[in-house]
């Protein structure tokens, strides 16, 4: 019987991913260069009014085509009228991915994460997660930066109290537990999309000094911090946050290992991978070269999604002429994307966490 239901489960879940192939594939035949460096583009919106959406450059840059996903926009009626006019204005109607950090609570607040930690609780922590997404979900919300999972030993880092503490195997409950919470299976309209965050070792920055480098062997990596963020992963989290700090001397949002060997080859991961904020333009105060350097390392290193600092939007197009990045780098980061979107059911209905 169980064998049965397990076969039944594997073929539902073949043919869901054979219809979001075909659709997805459709899609794409039809776009742009430009509509698809636009859906690898996220911009905050910093909280516009109603009455001023189609007036603000972020509503431009929707209208054009040119922004796949917002954040920092709040108030329902706002976000509605951001989506209608991507969904209404645009030449492929191509809906938007409405991001906010809705970490311990949207309208009902719970404890901190590292007090949730405390509870050794992660049943608890996966209730509160349900619940945060069952409220930002009426309220226009698609997607959370959360959970963060990174472990931290020094108190002195500012972020500390956003994590689950310094115990991997505890950090690694919590993190599959609100990774359940938020995400479900998708079914529900409750559900919203987890982003697990910040990959990698963010916590371990030296001297608790925010984006400082991160120096360790890698089986201090593999043994201490990095166990919680194979949970999520393993738990079906549909997209990663990349993190400020170096590691083994590149910027991890360019860290080819961190984000292409490791997570995507070695665990399978097969979402999404979103920068932190700006975070592809910082890697320029590293040496690495101009934005449009950076912005082509990013994504041959496996990024997907650039968070504001517009570099793929405003760069990737010149680094193709020039053979530093492909078509086929582009058109992956693309589909990823898009596939986010098709899971949590923007196609079908892309006012469907805007209704209260």
């Amino acid at each position: 019987m169980a064998v049965a239901l397990m076969a039944l489960t594997a073929t539902a879940a073949m043919a869901q991913k054979a219809d979001m192939d075909k659709f997805i594939d459709g899609l794409m035949s039809k776009m742009t260069l430009e509509e698809k460096l636009g859906q690898l583009n996220l911009l905050g919106v910093g909280d516009v009014s109603t009455g001023s959406v189609l007036n603000s450059p972020v509503g431009a840059e929707v209208e054009k085509g040119r922004c796949g996903g917002i954040l920092n926009i709040n108030g329902l009626d706002k976000i509605k009228a951001m989506q209608e006019v991507a969904v209404k204005r645009t030449r492929l109607h191509i809906p938007l991915l409405v991001g906010m950090d809705v970490v311990h609570g949207y309208q009902t607040i719970f404890p901190i994460p590292l007090a949730l930690a405390a509870s050794w609780n992660p049943d608890a922590a996966e209730q509160c997660a349900r619940i945060a997404a069952k409220e930002a979900s009426a309220n226009g919300i698609d997607w959370t930066y959360s959970p963060m999972v990174d472990i931290a030993l020094d108190a002195r880092w500012g972020r500390i109290a956003e994590g689950n503490g310094e115990d991997p195997f505890l950090g690694s409950k919590m993190a599959a537990a609100m990774v359940r919470g938020y995400q479900g299976d998708y079914s529900s309209r409750e559900n919203i999309m987890a982003c697990l965050k910040h990959f990698a070792l963010y916590g371990a920055s030296a001297a608790g000094r925010d984006y400082n480098p991160v120096d360790m062997r890698r089986a201090r990596m593999f043994t201490q911090y990095l166990p919680p963020y194979e949970p999520a992963v393993k738990a079906g989290v549909g997209s990663v946050m990349s993190s400020f700090n170096l590691v083994d001397g590149v910027p991890a949002t360019g860290n080819k290992w961190l984000c292409n060997d490791l997570l995507r080859g070695m665990w399978g991961f097969d979402g999404f991978l979103v920068t932190d904020y700006a975070s592809i333009r910082e890697m320029t105060a590293h040496g690495l070269g101009d934005l449009q350097t950076v912005s082509a390392q990013a994504l041959k290193a496996g990024t997907d999604m650039d968070m504001v600092s517009e570099g793929f939007i405003g760069t990737l197009e010149k680094s193709l002429k020039e053979g530093k990045v492909t078509m086929a780098d582009i058109d992956l980061a693309c589909r990823r994307v898009l596939e986010a979107k098709y899971k949590l059911g923007l196609f079908s209905d892309p006012y469907r966490h805007c209704d209260p």
